[in-house]
């Protein structure tokens, strides 16, 4: 693959790379950093990517393993240890305990209802709402029909929200 064909096929999709970083690693510069390392790797073993069909969802399967690597490394690092910014960042805003405390229990309670869906419909579901991808995109990438992509993304909104139910 040449350096042109490259930009053409893999930049337009840094912007859902970056989100779907930023969701699993919640931090800008985590994200930043892991899509820069996504990148790195694509532009390195760019003499296999034209094989590629869809280089969508190559790249979203590189990069949750590049974000799972640094999330495992973030643990190790804090078992050591070391405090991450963010916790710092979370202490000094204008929440009080509580409500941080509320906030971190709904986030929580998201991403484990999230983890329990099907795989199929979670992976509408992110594509909807971190990807911000419309139903024609999801229907394109994953092969199901429109309507089926509403029926997934609205039973895992009703799922969610009894998840959610405090």
């Amino acid at each position: 693959m040449e350096k042109d064909e490259f930009k053409k096929v893999w930049l337009p999709l840094s912007d859902s790379f970056y989100k779907a970083a930023f969701h699993m690693l919640k931090s800008e510069s985590d994200a930043q950093d892991a899509v820069q390392d996504l990148f790195i790797r694509l532009w390195n073993s760019r003499s296999t990517l034209d094989k590629v069909n869809s280089p969508s969802a190559y790249g979203m399967a590189m990069l949750r393993n590049i974000c799972i690597d640094r999330l495992r490394r973030s643990q190790a690092d804090q078992a050591k240890g070391m405090v991450r910014a963010d916790t710092a960042a979370d202490v000094a805003s204008d929440e009080t305990a509580e409500e941080a405390m509320v906030s971190r229990e709904k986030l929580q309670a998201l991403e484990a209802g999230i983890a329990k869906l099907p795989q199929t419909q979670r992976e509408v579901f992110i594509m909807r709402f971190y990807r911000q991808m419309s139903y024609d995109e999801i229907s394109a990438e994953t092969g199901l029909s429109y309507i089926n992509v509403r029926v997934m993304i609205n039973r895992a909104r009703n799922f969610l929200k009894k998840a959610m139910a405090f």
